[in-house]
């Protein structure tokens, strides 16, 4: 159930929103998608996957036709696809209109980039290492990225970023640490490199004053509510920002790569014999981690989708910690105790999970009653 309709429907229990406005305030609060929402989400999801898929066509009508094509008939349509790009972008730029698809320019541009790239690599056989072609096509893209402000953009370029540091590492050794941490440290640069990653993200992308949202929640106009006022006036004062997260949707996406590489750092050496006190670290890490999630979207904020990144990756170490001292023999009472572990925590995770809600439901109707105490 959404936020929107649990505030709805305590609105409805406290008497303060009259029955026959509860249609009109669900339709302001976009409870249920209106036809207009619906419309603008297919038009720009059509959009974006048109333009991705059109690029994609690009790359596989080269790549079929790679013997039947010269040097310069691939070049040539490459660049000449960047070189449109670019063109409708400053095109559209100079005359102020379309922003979306601007930015989609700007994305189809890169992608180019990154083909034209690789396109060069592979007809003069550079023999350059893998990672340098993410690399340079992350440098090469970077001003789009700044210029565009795109979210997919920004996501586009920081995946190269980890794949440039994934097969960097994975190729070249740090000199300055011992043959039996580099996995460990590999893992923890990843991990490290994404939460600052995830921590940029939130400065940039999200409210810097979370609390922005709940003070204009409680300057609802909770007496003209209680009153037997048209639905046009009801609409009109319930607008409640906290009924939709304030996390972009590209914040969780970045969150999941920052769980993912903390909760694997923490588990990476359950089943080697490593340095006891890198282990130690790289657990500490992981428990800072923990600890910043729990911060942010408890105690500063709530979200429930970045606590559940919390309690699976707490799941997840757990279930593994636990299984290596279990499963020494692979004896069927470790499984079963496994078992019974991973439903027991879910099941509490779960619990916790639906009180962290409930507790949030009944801090917005607290907020509602004592604005209408003070009205």
């Amino acid at each position: 159930m959404s936020q929107a309709r649990r505030t709805i429907e305590q609105l409805l229990q406290q008497g303060i929103l009259p029955l026959k406005n509860a249609e009109a305030a669900a339709t302001h609060l976009e409870v249920y998608p209106s036809k207009r929402t619906w419309l603008n989400f297919f038009d720009k999801t059509l959009l974006i996957v048109g333009a991705v898929a059109l690029v994609l066509s690009l790359v596989f009508f080269i790549a079929y036709n790679w013997q039947n094509m010269g040097k310069i008939g691939k070049f040539a349509l490459v660049e000449g696809a960047l070189v449109i790009s670019i063109a409708l972008y400053v095109t559209l730029s100079f005359r102020r209109r379309f922003q979306l698809i601007r930015q989609v320019l700007l994305l189809i541009a890169s992608i180019i980039t990154g083909s034209l790239l690789a396109l060069f690599g592979q007809v003069y056989q550079t023999g350059a290492d893998t990672w340098q072609l993410f690399f340079g096509w992350a440098i090469l893209i970077t001003p789009w990225v700044m210029i565009g402000r795109f979210p997919a953009l920004w996501l586009l370029w920081l995946g190269l970023l980890n794949a440039c540091l994934i097969l960097y590492l994975d190729v070249a050794n740090l000199q300055f640490i011992a043959y039996h941490l580099q996995s460990i440290s590999q893992v923890a640069i990843l991990a490290l490199f994404n939460f600052v990653a995830f921590y940029f993200w939130l400065m940039s992308f999200d409210n810097k004053n979370p609390s922005s949202a709940s003070k204009s929640f409680n300057r609802i106009n909770v007496k003209k509510l209680m009153s037997d006022t048209p639905a046009s006036n009801v609409t009109r004062n319930l607008s409640n920002p906290q009924t939709q997260s304030n996390l972009h949707w590209s914040t969780y996406v970045v969150g999941l790569s920052s769980t993912f590489f903390m909760t694997y750092l923490a588990i990476v050496t359950v089943f080697e014999n490593g340095n006891i006190w890198a282990t130690l670290i790289s657990v500490i890490v992981w428990l800072g981690w923990c600890g910043f999630i729990f911060w942010q979207f408890r105690q500063r904020r709530t979200d429930l989708l970045m606590l559940t990144y919390l309690s699976f990756s707490l799941i997840i170490v757990v279930m593994f910690w636990v299984g290596r001292w279990l499963l020494d023999d692979f004896n069927a009472a470790g499984f079963l105790l496994l078992a019974l572990l991973l439903i027991g925590m879910s099941s509490t995770a779960v619990m916790w999970l639906r009180k962290v809600s409930r507790l949030e439901n009944d801090h917005q109707t607290h907020t509602i009653e004592r604005d209408a105490n003070d009205e």
